[in-house]
């Protein structure tokens, strides 16, 4: 007889109403892996699982952590309304894992694209294809024993990933030391072919340039490379991306699952990951935070408040000429020398942005958040074109319609709007963050305005949703309306 060692468990609800819908409960633990588990997963519970898997890394076996949080089809509104909240201390509890995986399906959850996923990040998978099906499988060996995930089914099918030539070459770009890119955004032309989208310089604030090319309604693959100083040595990380928006139908969010192995290993390897459908956690900071865990070095001070430092470094020089990229799917940004980081969020905004009356800027947020004020939006400015100073515009308890009229095309402003949503017999408060640019700024106002986000992201939160704006018809009270319904879960599809 020889014992079975426990390689998976799972946490659950211990109700789905009451104040045991508040509580979790061991679900069950067991081994046979992923196939094992997701016999113990049903449509009517929200589950939250680690596995245990291992993976061949050149000559040495290493074992990876994947946590998985499974949320059943059947599960209530009103639970999937409260999951957001409860997701990062639930995650703290169960401890530090290589890679998260969200599903809902059985076909999403399988020993195969679990380990795509952790072959794929960490660029132990070998990419094989039978020359007689035209079926591209992903290969690693762990223990002697070949391990094999289907990646695409069928290479004539209409679906099969392609990729412009420039995607692989702009990818080595940003890795390597003969460039000076250090991000570059891929999304799609067509349903399944590849094409780089955006590339930029400079690594103070590169992700939040990223972060503009992201909307509620692509789907754009993403990498950066950032500095992180461990001892006395610098060295080179990189983030792989992958943003998915709420608002991409269900239909093509099924076929990108089709992709997901070859995807990966296109971007591998890469020291962690990002996959997030929300804007506020695509920051700089919250990528070194990323990074930070990954690598040992992050230090939890205050949750939520990483502190970090990056090194200053000199320009990356350009010793190989890089890979020309058609300019219509190619910008190149260029941003100001990095500044050393110290301190939290609040010394962050003061040096990217200066205020007047900054306290009483952060007083009139405060009243819109207040359940005590009838003020329920407000907005800020700057005080002239190409300025870094920011000045109270206004605020109202007139609902949005008031603040939709000090929107015009020939400014730049940033509000926060207090509404409400009732979900079943409950009303709850909800908080948008509106970031408008007017058609008419100018050019060079606009390069710079990238460089501003994250400290302006970072006076407005917390917020639930966010609207990217620079005309009427993408700021009305029913595209917020729908951005919160899509976020909380709430929101009806109908096909």
């Amino acid at each position: 007889y020889q014992r079975r060692v426990r390689d998976w468990m799972y946490i659950t609800y211990a109700s789905t109403s009451g104040a045991d819908s508040q509580k979790l409960k061991l679900g069950g633990s067991g081994s046979g892996g992923v196939t094992t588990l997701k016999e113990k997963l049903t449509d009517d519970i929200i589950a939250f699982a680690i596995v245990r898997v291992t993976d061949r890394i050149d000559d040495s076996v290493t074992v990876k952590f994947v946590w998985i949080n499974w949320l059943g089809k059947k599960v209530k509104t009103m639970q999937k309304a409260r999951l957001s909240v409860h997701l990062g201390p639930v995650k703290a509890f169960m401890g530090q894992t290589h890679h998260d995986y969200t599903c809902n399906t059985e076909d999403e959850l399988t020993h195969e694209i679990v380990m795509e996923r952790v072959m794929g990040y960490s660029g132990s998978g070998s990419k094989v294809i039978d020359n007689s099906t035209g079926q591209t499988t992903l290969k690693g060996q762990v223990g002697g024993t070949s391990t094999s995930s289907l990646v695409a089914s069928n290479r004539q099918g209409t679906d099969q990933l392609t990729f412009a030539p420039e995607v692989p070459a702009i990818i080595r770009d940003v890795k390597g030391d003969h460039s000076p890119l250090t991000w570059a955004v891929i999304t799609y032309e067509g349903s399944s072919h590849l094409v780089v989208h955006a590339a930029g310089e400079g690594e103070d604030g590169n992700v939040a340039l990223l972060a503009t090319y992201l909307t509620d309604s692509n789907v754009v693959y993403g990498i950066v490379r950032k500095t992180e100083q461990i001892d006395n040595s610098l060295t080179a990380k990189f983030i792989y991306i992958r943003w998915i928006g709420n608002s991409v139908p269900r239909m093509q969010k099924a076929k990108l699952g089709t992709h997901a192995g070859d995807i990966y290993n296109l971007f591998a390897p890469c020291h962690t990951s990002l996959d997030s459908p929300d804007l506020n956690e695509v920051t700089d900071e919250n990528v070194m935070k990323h990074i930070m865990i990954a690598s040992g070095t992050y230090k939890h001070v205050l949750e939520g408040h990483p502190t970090f430092t990056p090194p200053a470094q000199p320009p990356r020089q350009q010793q190989v000429q890089k890979q020309d990229v058609p300019q219509k799917r190619m910008s190149a940004t260029h941003t100001a020398p990095s500044e050393s980081h110290s301190g939290g969020p609040a010394k962050h905004i003061d040096r990217v942005v200066d205020f007047i009356d900054e306290e009483g800027i952060k007083q009139a947020i405060a009243e819109v958040r207040s359940d005590a004020s009838d003020i329920n939006w407000v907005l800020v400015t700057y005080d002239a074109p190409q300025s870094k100073t920011l000045k109270l515009e206004g605020l109202g308890s007139g609902g949005f319609q008031e603040l939709k009229s000090h929107l015009r095309d020939d400014v730049v402003m940033y509000g926060l709007y207090r509404t409400t949503e009732r979900i079943d017999d409950s009303v709850t408060v909800k908080f948008t963050f509106i970031d408008w640019r007017g058609e008419r700024i100018r050019t060079m106002q606009r390069a710079k305005l990238a460089t501003h986000s994250g400290a302006i992201r970072t006076l407005f939160q917390p917020f639930h949703v966010d609207i990217n704006a620079t005309q009427d018809d993408e700021i009305t009270e029913q595209i917020i309306q729908k951005k919160i319904k899509s976020a909380a879960g709430t929101a009806v599809h109908v096909l």
